[in-house]
């Protein structure tokens, strides 16, 4: 008789076993909706607390994103004035103001948004963004009558460089503005007329300065960066069509 050595595994021999699934219980689905849930919630309230971490933001440096019109009166002039052009919020109400101090971006003239919010903290000689004041005439003349009346007769000697349709003249020390520069508009008869900050050692970037009269009795001060002086005619066209968007002429 033969006989045969056994296998040396008869196990392997044999279908594996599956492992027998096991089932879920009611209570652990139960706790699995609760845990579910309580993540759900906390993605919810991390994001509400990010987006209210931003307004804070925000509001701390007077901004709004609310573009809500503002109706107000500074003198007897009424003006209509979205709520995130304000620079602060004290100013951001119905009534009488004897002033207001806006920041609009350029070259859309649109008030504070998010989407913009690095423009507006931007400290660079060409940071996008445009300032106006306005507020009571309180001076019979504006740019244009300063440079008839002022600038002109306190040019040093020769022009200055100066961007494309623009006359560029450095002020003299006798002027009281030594350094400074002034820059108008060649062939007008209404001509932008601006003055630049002249360059000093600090890091903050020289500014232009224009004023233009506006409605019954009101004066409007622009304010930009030395940087934006080549966007000159877009700047100028872009304040009368936003001050008409306000309600005023000019």
């Amino acid at each position: 008789m033969t006989h045969y050595a056994a296998y040396p595994d008869e196990s392997l021999l044999r279908p594996p076993r599956r492992p027998a699934r096991r089932r879920t219980s009611a209570t652990a689905w139960f706790l699995r909706a609760i845990l579910t849930s309580f993540l759900l919630a906390g993605g919810v309230m991390l994001v509400n607390l990010l987006i209210g971490l931003s307004a804070d933001l925000d509001g701390r440096d007077g901004r709004s994103t609310d573009p809500t019109p503002v109706a107000l009166f500074i003198g007897d002039q009424r003006l209509v004035i979205p709520a995130n052009m304000f620079r602060f919020p004290d100013q951001r109400n119905v009534g009488p103001h004897d002033r207001v101090d806006l920041a609009v971006h350029f070259p859309e003239m649109a008030g504070y948004t998010r989407a913009f919010r690095k423009d507006f903290l931007d400290l660079s000689a060409d940071a996008p963004v445009v300032f106006l004041t306005v507020r009571r005439r309180d001076t019979p003349t504006d740019s244009v009558g300063r440079l008839i009346n002022v600038y002109q007769h306190f040019f040093e000697e020769g022009s200055i460089p100066a961007p494309a349709g623009l006359v560029g003249h450095r002020m003299s020390e006798e002027s009281g503005l030594s350094g400074e520069e002034v820059f108008f508009e060649a062939g007008s008869t209404n001509p932008f007329t601006t003055h630049c900050t002249a360059p000093d050692d600090s890091d903050y970037p020289a500014s232009c300065l224009t004023e233009i009269h506006a409605g019954h009795d009101l004066s409007v001060q622009i304010r930009f960066r030395k940087g934006l002086l080549a966007d000159w005619a877009g700047i100028k066209s872009g304040v009368r069509v936003l001050l008409l968007s306000f309600g005023v002429t000019a």
